[in-house]
This record gives structure tokens, sequence and C-alpha cells, in this order.
């Protein structure tokens, strides 16, 4: 009942919206949809245009008879595909970029197994993005609680407590700390809603900086047991999977970077360059064009003593065999490190504003008393 209630003011938007929304769940279950694809067209050889069409209109019928909303994707990619798209340019507008560009590869590629191979890696890369958004979410939950009680408790000290033991003895005769910490409380409670402003706009910044923010300072903050280092790590192994696939292709490394240069966002195309800028000034030493900080130092030693022994191509096709099985763990460790990380900071806060709001309301109080004691007398 409630789904068909949800299906028909779905159906109720215009057809735009209704496709957003439907992107947005098809984004939840993609690794699904790649994987039983991927079986179908290990058992049947579904390589062709006519079978992946059959496909999609069975996929399409089968969400729209159960009101799922995730229906007019497949109703789009078809039409899409009918229009003359191959099938990943029809899906690309509703899958991350990093996937297109996996089963972009696929289709290109001569060999037999390639579609195969490409859902396979798809499916793995929704998989470890999956991983790290939960991971994500995870290692921020308890220190972002934390910080939203100590706020609470900043607001009380400074609507309720403060006011109260100012009323004893005036602000302007406390101890240093303790008027500091009474103009931070006061400042929490009064313009709480500046303080939730900032916040959000400090976490739509962190969103816009994954793909937009590049340069030397985002490599170095890369590099740090923060939420960045995760992101920059699943699209490393991203990249060296699409190159082992284009290497598979034939392509040599400088094509193969011009490749991803059409596609890629902003954080990712300020790599690419580097990489073909430094390939330009020294070609027979592509491993130091790899290394501009977007893999980390394993990778980048695996590579080195490849290119050592005249096997870089080599090299690039093994860690792409098992990058993406690699990440996921690299992930959830880093995700243990940034937890505690974040956890030491908000429990400083937590010592420093919350139990120093306690000791300088004991300290005020403390020193008011004589002081009242004098006035009665």
């Amino acid at each position: 009942m409630i789904r068909g209630l949800i299906h028909s003011l779905f159906m109720a938007l215009p057809q735009k919206e209704r496709l957003r929304i439907a992107r947005w769940r098809f984004q939840k279950m993609r690794e699904t949809f790649y994987r039983e694809t991927r079986l179908d067209v290990a058992a049947k050889g579904l390589r062709n245009r006519e079978t992946l069409l059959e496909r999609l209109n069975t996929l399409e019928k089968r969400h729209r008879s159960r009101q799922w909303l995730t229906w007019p994707v497949f109703q789009a990619v078809a039409k899409r595909m009918v229009a003359g798209d191959d099938f990943a340019t029809a899906l690309r507008p509703f899958v991350p970029s990093q996937e297109h560009t996996l089963l972009d590869i696929a289709g290109t590629s001569t060999r037999e197994d390639a579609a195969v191979r490409g859902l396979e890696l798809a499916e793995m890369a929704a998989h470890a993005e999956g991983v790290l958004a939960s991971t994500t979410s995870l290692e921020m939950a308890y220190p972002a609680f934390l910080i939203v009680y100590l706020y609470m408790f900043c607001m009380l000290f400074g609507g309720e407590i403060f006011p109260a033991v100012a009323d004893t003895k005036p602000v302007d005769q406390w101890l240093p700390m303790g008027q500091t910490l009474y103009a931070i409380d006061t400042f929490c409670y009064q313009y709480w809603w500046l303080s939730g402003a900032i916040v959000a706009g400090l976490v739509s910044l962190y969103f816009w900086t994954l793909k937009r923010w590049t340069g030397h300072f985002r490599n170095r903050v890369d590099a740090m047991p923060l939420m960045w280092r995760n992101r920059r790590d699943l699209r490393a192994a991203l990249l060296i999977v699409s190159l082992a696939g284009l290497f598979d292709s034939n392509l040599v490394l400088r094509a193969a970077l011009d490749r991803f240069a059409k596609t890629a966002d902003p954080w990712l195309r300020w790599h690419v360059d580097r990489m073909s800028r430094r390939l330009t000034q020294r070609p027979d030493e592509p491993m130091r064009a790899l290394d501009t900080g977007i893999f980390s130092e394993m990778v980048i030693d695996t590579i080195a003593d490849a290119a050592g022994c005249d096997q870089f191509v080599q090299a690039i096709k093994t860690l792409g065999r098992h990058s993406l099985d690699r990440v996921v763990a690299t992930v959830r460790r880093n995700a243990r490190i940034t937890h505690y990380v974040l956890l030491g900071f908000a429990v400083m806060l937590f010592f420093v504003l919350g139990i120093g709001s306690y000791v300088a309301t004991g300290a005020a109080s403390f020193d008011s008393s004589p002081t009242t004691s004098a006035a009665i007398n």
C-alpha cells in the first residue's frame, strides 16, 4: 500500500524529476545490476545489442510491475541504445565516470571475455564505492555525535548556567580561562544558527573538494589520515584497473592518458596532465610519470621495480587484477585511523570546553561566596 502510494506520487512528477529520482535509486542497486548482467553475459554471450536491449526491456517491465522507482533508468538506457549509442555510452548519465570508463574500455576491447571482465570490474568498483561511503559514515558518526553533544552542552552553560553565576559575580572578575569559556558558550547559545550554517558549509565544501580541489597542497592533504585519503586510494585503484584494460587493448601509456583526460574530473585531470607532461620530458621513464601523488608508496615501489626490469606494462596489468580487492581492505584500515584522529580531536574539545566549563563555573561560584557574605554583613 505504501509502495503504491509512493509510486503514484512518483508518477505525478514531471518526467525530468522522475528520471532524477530513478537515477538516485539506481545508484543504490547498480552493483546488483552489474552482477546480474555479468552472469547473463557469461552464460549466454549477451554482447550483441539486441540481447542487451531485450534484457533492459525485461528489467523495465519487472521494476515497473513491482512499482520500483528505478524503471525509468532502464527505459532511458534502452531508448539511447535504440538511437545508436553503445551500452557504455547509453549508461553514462546514470553511473559514476570511473565505472563508465571501465565499461567503455570493455566495449572497445577485442578480447572475448572483455565484456564479462568489464562488468566484473564495474561491479567491484561499485562495491568499493559503497564500502568507502559506509566506512566514511562510520568513521564520522561517533565523533560527530560527540561534537553535537558538546555543542548542546555549551549552549546549556551559555544560556542557563553562566548567566546565573554572572548574577552573583560579574564576568570581568572571573579568571581569564572562565571569561574565555563564557564568551565561547555564550556565542554557541546566541548564534547556534550561524554555527549550523558553518557546519553545513564545511560539509558541502568537503564534497565539493573531492573532485574539484587540485594542486600540490591537495596532494599533501590526500596523504594525511583524513577523509580525502580513502577517496584518493579508491580513484588510484580505478585508474590502475583502467590502465590495465587499455594496455590489454594494445594502447600505449600516452594514448591511455589522452583518453583519460577527455572524461576525467578536475582532480583526476590534474594528475593525468602532470603524468603527460612528465612523460613528454622523460618518455623512457614511465614510472616517474605516474608518480604524481595519486598512488601510494607501495604501488609506486612495485611499478618502479618492474620498470627497472623492463616490465612496466606487465606490472600495471598485475596490479590491475587485484587493485580493487586490495583497496577495500586499505579503505577499512585507513577508516579506523581517521576515526581515532577525529575521535581524539572531539575528546580534546570535550575536555577543554566541557570539563573547562564545569571548572570555570565552580571557580566563579567559589570566588563569589566571600564577596556575597561580605555584602550581607
